[in-house]
């Protein structure tokens, strides 16, 4: 009896060191915009910016790449799958959604901007 209650906690401690561990490099961070402004002064990131053409015409962040979630294909951009990418979009909705389909497409070190460019601007 006792070898099987030591061999389920051996098992049990696996499972949970393994659920661990291969959920955090797959996780998407939410952020919020004094943290990427934090991010834009000191390094030099990739930030996507998913919104419509017409709504990143209309105002940007400085150096954001424009990739609309409408035609994101996440599986043909240029970048490192383990390169560190952030995401905005107007509100914080599409760029979750965004997030999402990096996330499944592979990308290990994903954020999102919490309340998006709204957030931005108010700050």
């Amino acid at each position: 009896m006792k070898k099987i209650t030591l061999l389920l906690g051996v098992l049990v401690v696996s499972a949970i060191f393994v659920i661990v561990f291969t959920s955090e490099n797959n996780e998407i961070t939410k952020i919020n915009v004094e943290t990427l402004q934090n991010k834009l002064e000191n390094e030099e990131i990739t930030l996507l910016d998913v919104r419509e053409p017409d709504e990143y015409e209309g105002g940007h962040i400085e150096g954001a790449v424009n990739a609309p979630l409408s035609s994101l294909d996440a599986t043909d951009l240029p970048y490192e799958k383990d390169e560190p990418i952030y995401v905005i979009c107007r509100s914080g909705n599409r760029s979750a959604q965004a997030a999402s389909l990096l996330k499944d497409a592979g990308y290990t070190e994903i954020y999102d901007v919490s309340g998006g460019m709204i957030a931005w601007e108010a700050r």
